[in-house]
């Protein structure tokens, strides 16, 4: 990621993308919002068990929302570069769920609903909004918990927040009709101990692929997205064989 350094891009603002500041910043309350509209709408998805079009409709608002956020001058070199980051991401991942859904056999969606290859139609915009809020989470951990080259610290944490948060959206996925997984002896209500492990590894490399981020040009924020795509199904299969067999 050295080479990236040399075609960096200017930061206006840039006193408000500080990820090492230790006050509650606006864009922190911000995320802290849409964190808040996530867990109201799957929560309200999982009363109603309408299936995938809750999903898809949860997923335009969060999309709407960090558009909005985007008409911020100063908030945009981040929000954009973790959302286009996410969006490659999720595009690579119908790879991973694919491989889940065909060969593994652990993975199954409700018929009938519109798919992009063997995934529900929004599942890149899904990605995109889950790598984009914690994409932010590992940015502002990483300047705030400093650790050398290497930010254990953060890296740590945040593969800690990808892996704990996991049981309440898979739940709120189970009961709204969204999908399932096979049944595993190690899970956590509907989710097996593999989704867990699996979602912790991916977002633990987030505080790397998020460094130095509002200043890089798109193709390096392609290159990083393109990177967290390519580790998913190496995550998936780890996880898979560590927790997944049992």
């Amino acid at each position: 990621m050295q080479t990236e350094t040399q075609a960096m891009a200017p930061i206006p603002d840039a006193r408000e993308l500080d990820p090492a500041a230790r006050r509650r910043t606006a864009l922190d309350v911000a995320f802290l919002a849409l964190l808040g509209l996530m867990v109201v709408g799957h929560v309200i998805a999982a009363v109603l068990a309408m299936g995938w079009i809750t999903a898809a409709a949860i997923d335009v608002v969060a999309l709407v929302y960090l558009l909005a956020l985007l008409a911020r001058p100063a908030w945009r070199p981040l929000v954009g570069r973790l959302m286009l980051l996410g969006l490659i991401a999720g595009i690579l991942e119908l790879f991973t769920d694919a491989a889940g859904h065909q060969f593994a056999r652990s993975l199954f969606y409700p018929q009938g609903q519109p798919l992009l290859w063997d995934s529900p139609f929004y599942m890149p915009l899904s990605w995109m909004i889950v790598l984009t809020q914690l994409g932010y989470l590992a940015w502002r951990l990483a300047g705030l918990l400093p650790g050398g080259r290497i930010p254990w610290r953060a890296i740590l944490l945040t593969g800690l927040a990808g892996a704990v948060n996991v049981p309440f959206y898979e739940e709120a996925a189970y009961h709204s009709g969204w999908w399932r997984y096979a049944p595993t002896v190690l899970h956590l209500g509907n989710t097996p101990a593999y989704v867990l492990l699996f979602e912790g590894l991916v977002a633990a490399t987030l505080p790397l692929l998020t460094l130095g981020l509002p200043g890089l040009r798109w193709p390096a924020i392609a290159a990083r997205g393109a990177i967290l795509g390519l580790w998913m199904p190496c995550a998936a299969l780890l996880a898979w064989l560590l927790l997944g067999v049992w």
